[in-house]
């Protein structure tokens, strides 16, 4: 009698089980890696917005009392920056609906943030200069920007300014 051998080229049913789940494994790390990456990204993406536009806003504040002749509003605080500039001209910074508005002159107003982000608890306070001339009179701004992720992640970021006026 002839033996027969036979051979066997491939791969067993526990082979091919063991190889698809460290497959599986391999791709749910990657996967999950990836997904990190992107996600951190968005954040990282919508904090560099906030910034920028906090420091935008500060900057036009900034800018509007840069100029000031005569502070018409706040008294002493206030939600509505209102100045008259050197050159007899009025400009008023306010809070609408979460947007910040600027007004110069009988322009209508603009809004000066993006549509991305929401403005919330503008103030300005006004201090009036010392009669001994030691502390000038100024005004200190802040607000708070809110924006939403991609994801639904809130951000929120508070901003504030002191500006010293020149007479």
């Amino acid at each position: 009698m002839k033996r027969r051998t036979t051979s066997c080229k491939g791969f067993t049913m526990i082979e091919t089980l063991v190889y698809l789940a460290l497959y599986a494994i391999i791709m749910t790390g990657l996967l999950s890696a990836v997904y990190s990456l992107i996600e951190s990204s968005v954040h990282n993406q919508t904090v560099a917005m906030v910034e920028e536009e906090g420091n935008f806003l500060a900057g036009k504040i900034e800018w509007a009392l840069s100029n000031a002749r005569e502070i018409l509003a706040p008294s002493s605080s206030g939600s509505t920056l209102s100045v008259t500039t050197f050159d007899g001209s009025p400009i008023t910074i306010g809070l609408t609906g979460g947007d910040m508005r600027i007004q110069e002159a009988s322009n209508p107003a603009h809004i000066l943030n993006n549509t991305n982000v929401s403005i919330t608890n503008l103030s300005f306070t006004h201090a009036r200069a010392s009669s001994d001339g030691i502390n000038p009179e100024s005004i200190e701004s802040s607000f708070t920007i809110f924006a939403t992720t991609s994801s639904g992640r809130f951000l929120s970021r508070a901003f504030s300014t002191l500006k010293y006026l020149r007479k």
